[in-house]
């Protein structure tokens, strides 16, 4: 799987570099800010993925409060959360602050980012679970469910796809959209099962002990 990733990044970068897209509208930023960087970032998984699993064995950073599968996917969701904000960045709309004076969703949005380094500080010194997560992964999935596919939706995918002088470009956006939309709906329903799980255990142990 790490391969076929790492593969398919190079593809990318090869179809940017020697297409027209790359004189496209925000081809560079692309390259610069998600797709060099994934592709060196798989390539030293896959170069050093085994230091990496082992490391996260050892800093106690995944675990009971934190599992890993569970840290992969806080991973994805930052990393797409990521790629739509450059893609705002790109399109120059529905934009806020820090890049314009005024407040609104998308400076709103940002606070995603302390909170996912808050949670990961706190699963580390194990004073927040698997309900910490799914409260966040909750807020982040109405955020971005209400405000793009939404009856009331904000930001509809025509303001995601329509700024783009390419069509390509504009599609290759709302599919990053969407597969950020997948990655948090799945992180919520791992998080929330897990929780449940969980607090039926120790309701069970609980029963069992006071018998």
């Amino acid at each position: 799987m790490q391969r076929v990733v790492h593969l398919a990044l190079a593809i990318a970068l090869g179809v940017f570099l020697y297409s027209p897209l790359r004189s496209a509208q925000g081809s560079d930023l692309v390259l610069q800010m998600i797709v060099f960087p994934l592709l060196t970032l798989s390539g030293l998984f896959i170069w050093k993925g085994h230091v990496i699993r082992t490391w996260l064995r050892n800093s106690q950073l995944t675990g009971e409060k934190l599992p890993r599968r569970l840290f992969f996917l806080v991973f994805f969701v930052f990393l797409f959360g990521l790629g739509h904000h450059i893609d705002h960045v790109i399109r120059g709309n529905h934009v806020g602050w820090p890049l314009i004076p005024a407040v609104n969703a998308f400076t709103f949005s940002l606070l995603a980012y302390p909170f996912v380094g808050l949670g990961l500080y706190l699963g580390w010194r194990n004073r927040a679970g698997v309900r910490y997560w799914t409260v966040l992964f909750f807020v982040l999935a109405t955020m971005v469910i209400t405000q793009h596919f939404g009856p009331t939706a904000n930001e509809p995918p025509a303001d995601v796809i329509g700024p783009y002088e390419s069509q390509l470009l504009g599609s290759v956006a709302f599919s990053w959209l969407l597969l950020f939309t997948v990655v948090i709906v799945a992180a919520l329903l791992y998080s929330g099962v897990l929780w449940l799980r969980r607090r039926d255990n120790e309701r069970t142990q609980a029963k069992t002990g006071g018998s």
